[in-house]
Order: structure tokens, then sequence, then C-alpha cells
């Protein structure tokens, strides 16, 4: 669920001009050989280039230009892994001071989603910040995992960020810490409506979900779900969440090249009757997406706020030998109604802009939500 540009595109398109010269000075190359073609353009590279080039960075370049060459901007190279950043994740552990990180062609990462109290959230950091530098060094360009790398750092240290915020540049000094993230939140107002926020779907999050929905009583006039700045995480979590408020039915389909179509169903023990509302942002994506489009799509609920981010595609994580790794896109997402939402994201019911404040879009979900159970009162 985060965050994707090309490194190092500029040595690969060096590599490609060095094997184009050659062709045209007339090397010829034995290809009677059993090695691949691509094994002898490399061997030729390394043989007659006059840059300084290992076979290493040769290899990185080629894998990143057949990835390049798929058209498809989740699919990456990770040059580092680390050895239980996704399990940490799953999990909801972090280290470091609380953010998702997501990137885009610019080069830059930005934040796409902040654990809620962590450090990050009590420095005032905000969805969609862009992180130009860390302690000083320049982010342009570095992969997910070198930032990640600089974010985490030794506990109780601070991390200097710069930030550019809505063409301000800003500096923000946010302490390190060990997290445990609790990602669901809720909170009941005074005429019985019930608040859930959900950050993300890490393990365990529809159980706790549906636990503190048992919490706040049987006599609920109306829910809303909020699930703005989640970055996504677990299907099966996702699927869950959804079904909580279904009695049984379609949430999602699996569709993935040559391979039988996948449904994920609710259980069928849903609250289908509370009037609900789910509020959406830029920063709602992937699994988020399709919980919010499970409601649109089946009636359940109407949905207030921006247009979502638009990642509804299932990538594949593949270790390399050298400890390098392929995230490859397998597949992606369809709504109960068929919809793709993947480059074009989910259009709210009731449109508030993002330049609004998180209030206002609070409000504006509230006053819906109102009309909701009056009518639903005048039904009854």
């Amino acid at each position: 669920m985060k965050k994707k540009q090309p490194p190092y595109t500029s040595l690969f398109i060096g590599a490609g001009v060095i094997f184009a010269a050659g062709i045209l000075l007339g090397t010829t190359v034995n290809n009677s050989s059993s090695t691949s073609i691509l094994d002898e353009a490399v061997d030729q590279i390394l043989d007659k280039t006059s840059n300084d080039i290992t076979k290493k960075s040769l290899e990185r370049a080629a894998i990143e230009g057949m990835l390049k060459s798929l058209g498809d901007k989740w699919s990456r190279f990770l040059p580092e892994v680390g050895n239980t950043s996704f399990d940490d994740s799953v999990e909801g552990q972090y280290s470091g001071i609380g953010i998702w990180l997501r990137g885009d062609e610019s080069g830059f990462v930005s934040i796409a989603g902040i654990v809620p109290s962590s450090p990050a959230e009590f420095a005032n950091l905000e969805n969609g910040d862009v992180i130009q530098s860390i302690d000083g060094v320049v982010t342009k360009d570095k992969t997910l995992f070198e930032i990640s790398k600089l974010l985490t750092g030794e506990p109780n240290t601070n991390a200097i960020l710069l930030i550019n915020r809505n063409e301000e540049t800003l500096t923000f000094s946010v302490e390190r810490t060990e997290l445990k993230s609790n990602p669901v939140q809720l909170k009941k107002l005074s005429n019985d409506i019930v608040v859930v926020s959900i950050s993300e779907f890490n393990r365990g999050s529809a159980r706790n979900m549906r636990a503190a929905l048992a919490t706040s009583g049987a006599n609920r006039n109306g829910i809303v779900l909020d699930l703005r700045g989640n970055p996504g995480g677990l299907l099966v979590e996702a699927t869950d969440v959804a079904g909580a408020f279904l009695n049984g039915g379609l949430v999602v389909e699996f569709h993935s090249p040559g391979m039988p179509v996948e449904t994920f169903n609710a259980i069928g023990d849903g609250d289908s009757e509370t009037p609900l509302v789910v509020l959406v942002d830029s920063g709602t994506a992937s699994a988020a997406e399709v919980v919010a489009a499970a409601l649109q799509d089946r009636n359940r609920a109407v949905i207030v706020g921006e247009k979502t981010f638009g990642k509804a595609a299932v990538q594949d994580f593949t270790r390399l030998s050298d400890g390098s790794g392929i995230e490859l896109t397998i597949g992606y997402y369809l709504t109960p109604n068929g919809r793709k939402l993947d480059g074009q994201g989910l259009e709210p019911d009731v449109l508030v802009s993002g330049r609004e404040s998180k209030k206002v879009a609070e409000t504006r979900a509230l006053q819906v939500l109102q009309g909701l159970v009056a009518s639903a009162g005048a039904r009854g």
C-alpha cells in the first residue's frame, strides 16, 4: 500500500545508449551459445564500455527496464528489502514516527496515512505532506525503503523533516519511537450517533471494530465510518469490515489473467439496517476503497468526501537471491457492480472539497446521516 517511483531510470537509459552504439559500430555476438541475449548484452557492455559500471548495476537497470516496459506504475524493483517490515505492518507494529509513505512520478514521497496517537500525529504532520528531506538528506528519487530507513533510526531520537505543504516549506522535528498501532477508534455522540475511524487494515482490525461497536450499545441511531487517510492493508480484514454492515453477499472480486475469478463475500451477520455514512478522501486507497465501493454499490451507505486515490491493483512480492525484491501486479479488484477503481478512484455521493478542513467533512457527514435517520424513521 505504499509508493511507487522508478529509481535508477537514468542508469537504464545510459545502458540502452551504450548497447545501441555497439550495434551501430557493427559489433556482432555469437548467438550459438546457450546464454541469453541479456547475458550477452551485459558481457559486451562490461567488456567494452568506457563508463565505470558494475554487473550488478546493469542487472538492476535491466530489471527496472523490464518492469517499466509493463506500463504499470505499481510494479517495482526494491534494491533492499527489510526482513520484518511486512510482518510488522500486518501486525500493526512500527518503529519510527508513525506514517505511511507513497511515492509518485515526481520522484518525491508524500505522507499517505498517519498512525493515530503517533509522534507524527502529535507533530501535526498531515496526509499529502511531501517529504523533501530527512535529517538533511534529500529524498528525491530515493526508494521507499531508503526513506523508511532514514525515518526509523534509533528510538528517542528526533527526525528533522523538511515538508512541502501547499507550496509552503515547513520544518518538523518528530521523535522516533516504538509504536503499536491501534487503527480502530470509536466515539459515541450525544444523539446516539457512533463515529468509528479505521486508519488501516492490519491483522485484527475487523475484530476490533466489531468489538468496539458492540461496546457502544445496541441503541444506535446511525453510524459514520471514517476511512479518510486509510491506505489499505489486508483484504480479508477489509472484507470483514464491509461485512459488518451487510447481510451477506458480494464485497469484491479479484481478477488475475489466466486464473478463475475469486470472490470475497460478507459472512451474513452484519447490521444492514442502521443508517450509515462513509467518509473518504484522496488518501483513501486500496482495501479501504474496496470497503467504500462495496457499501456504495450495495446501496448500504452514502459516501461523503472527495474522490479516493484509485489503487485497486494487487501486487505479489518475490524476494531475489541477493536480498532485493520485486513487487509485480498480478491482478485487480472489481466492485460488486463491476467497476474497476484502479487509476479511477471512487466518486463520493456527496462531494466535500479536500481544500476544506476535516471538520467540515465531518459536519457534512453528520448532516447526511441525520437525513438518513429521519428518512428511516418516517418509513418505519
